[in-house]
C-alpha cells in the first residue's frame, strides 16, 4: 500500500464527497423551483443514461486517456456545469446543467474507486474500503447543515451550487499535484456478451451487484422523495430538514470502519451482515409511511434507523465487491458502478406509477417491499475471505 498517496485520495474524495453532498438532497427542490415536478425524475433519467452510456465505453476511455487525464476531463465539465447552475435562469440550460453535475459526480467517483485499489493493499480490503466509506460519509453527515445554513442565511440554492463549485476547483488542482506519478495498468476490454457470461458463471458477482442495485434504488427513492414529502408535504423547514439529515447519516460515519475491521480480522459472514442491514432497513423504512407525527426527534430516529441498516449493507457490499476485483477490472467495476444510475433511471419511473394509484406517503412502503428482493441475491454469495481475480478469458 502506497500510504501516503492513499492518504491524498482520501483527502480529496472527502472534499468531491461533500461537494456531492451539499447539493444532493436539495436538487430536487431546487428544480421544482424553476421546472415543473414531473419534469424533474426525467432529468435524473436522462443523466443516468449518459452515465450508463460512458460507463459502458469506459475501458476503451481509459486507455484512450488514462485515468489521471479522464477524472481531470470530468472535473473541468462537472466545474462548468456549476457555472449554469448558478449563473443562468434559464430552465433549459438549468436542465443541462444538472445533467451534466449529475452525470460527472458519478463519473469522478468511478476514476476514484480505480485510484483507490490501485494505491490500496488487497490484503487489507476491508480496512481500505472501511476507512473510505467512513471518510466521505463524514462528508455526507456535515452535508445537511451546512445546506440548510446556506439556504436560510446565505442567499439560497445558489450558494450551495457556489461553495460546490469551490470544491470542485480545489479537488481538480489537488488531483494535479497527488497523482503526478500514476501509472495506469492495462485496463481489461471484454465484450458485453463476455461480461455477461461472467456473471452467468459466477452467481455470487451476480448476486453482489443485484444487491447493490438494490441499495442504490432505496438511495434514489430517499434522496430524491424523501425531501419533497418532508419539505412540500410535512411542511418541515430547511433548518429542521438539515438537522434530521445529518442525525439520519450519522450511521455511515460510525460503522463504516468497525464493519471493515470485523469482516478483516474477526472473519464476521457478510452474508448474516448483509441480511441484519436489510431487516433493519426495510421495517425502518416501511414504518415512515406510518408516521403523522410532525416531531422533529421522531423523523430523525426513523430516518437514522433506516440509514444504520444501509450503512452495514453498503460497507459490506464494497468490500465483498472489491475483494474479488483489481483496478485492472474496469469492466466489473463500471457494471458496479453502474447500479447507481441504473437505479435513478427505474427509481423515478417506479415512483411516478406508484403516484398515479398512491398518496405520496405509501411510496415508501412499496420501497420496503422491494428491498426484500435482498434475501432472493444474499443466499448466493460466497463465504470465502480472500482475494479472487476474475478471468473472463
Amino acid at each position: 500500500m502506497d500510504f501516503k498517496k492513499i492518504k491524498k485520495i482520501y483527502f480529496l474524495s472527502f472534499l468531491f464527497s461533500l461537494h456531492i453532498a451539499l447539493s444532493a438532497y436539495v436538487n430536487s427542490t431546487f428544480l421544482t423551483g424553476i421546472i415543473s415536478e414531473k419534469f424533474v425524475g426525467i432529468l435524473y433519467t436522462i443523466s443516468s443514461l449518459v452515465i450508463l452510456f460512458i460507463l459502458s465505453k469506459s475501458v476503451n476511455i481509459l486507455k484512450n486517456f488514462g485515468n489521471r487525464r479522464l477524472t481531470l476531463t470530468f472535473l473541468l465539465f462537472n466545474i462548468l456545469s456549476l457555472v449554469g447552475l448558478i449563473s443562468s435562469k434559464d430552465p433549459y440550460i438549468i436542465g443541462l446543467s444538472f445533467v451534466v453535475f449529475t452525470a460527472t459526480n458519478t463519473l469522478v467517483l468511478f476514476c476514484i474507486d480505480i485510484f483507490i485499489e490501485h494505491f490500496g493493499d488487497p490484503s487489507k480490503t476491508g480496512k481500505t474500503r472501511g476507512l473510505y466509506l467512513t471518510i466521505i460519509n463524514i462528508a455526507w453527515m456535515l452535508s445537511p447543515l451546512i445546506a440548510a445554513y446556506l439556504i436560510t442565511r446565505e442567499g439560497g440554492y445558489s450558494a450551495i451550487y457556489l461553495l460546490a463549485f469551490v470544491m470542485a476547483v480545489v479537488m481538480a488542482i489537488g488531483l494535479v499535484f497527488s497523482v503526478k506519478t500514476f501509472e495506469d495498468r492495462t485496463y481489461r476490454k471484454t465484450p458485453f456478451l463476455e461480461t455477461f457470461k461472467y456473471l452467468k458463471t459466477n452467481k455470487h458477482m451476480f448476486a453482489i451487484v443485484a444487491i447493490n442495485f438494490l441499495l442504490n434504488f432505496f438511495f434514489a427513492c430517499m434522496v430524491v422523495y424523501t425531501p419533497i414529502y418532508l419539505f412540500d408535504h410535512l411542511k418541515f423547514n430547511w433548518d429542521q430538514i438539515g438537522v434530521m439529515f445529518a442525525v439520519m447519516l450519522v450511521p455511515f460515519v460510525m460503522f463504516g470502519l468497525p464493519i471493515g475491521i470485523l469482516i478483516d480480522k474477526y472473519h464476521t459472514s457478510k452474508r448474516g451482515l448483509l441480511k441484519i442491514g436489510f431487516i433493519i432497513m426495510i421495517i425502518s423504512t416501511i414504518s415512515i409511511s406510518f408516521i403523522t407525527s410532525t416531531s422533529l426527534s421522531l423523523w430523525a430516529l426513523v430516518l437514522f434507523i433506516t440509514r444504520v441498516g444501509a450503512s452495514i449493507i453498503e460497507t459490506t457490499s464494497e468490500i465483498y465487491f472489491f475483494s474479488h476485483v483489481t483496478d485492472e477490472d474496469a469492466y466489473l467495476l463500471s457494471i458496479f458502478r453502474d447500479m447507481t444510475p441504473v437505479a435513478y433511471l427505474i427509481s423515478p419511473l417506479v415512483a411516478t406509477i406508484v403516484f398515479l394509484f398512491l398518496p405520496f406517503k405509501y411510496l415508501f412502503i412499496v420501497l420496503g417491499i422491494i428491498m426484500c428482493l435482498a434475501f432472493y441475491f444474499i443466499p448466493r454469495l460466497k463465504h470465502n475471505h480472500g482475494i479472487t481475480i476474475p478471468n473472463t478469458n
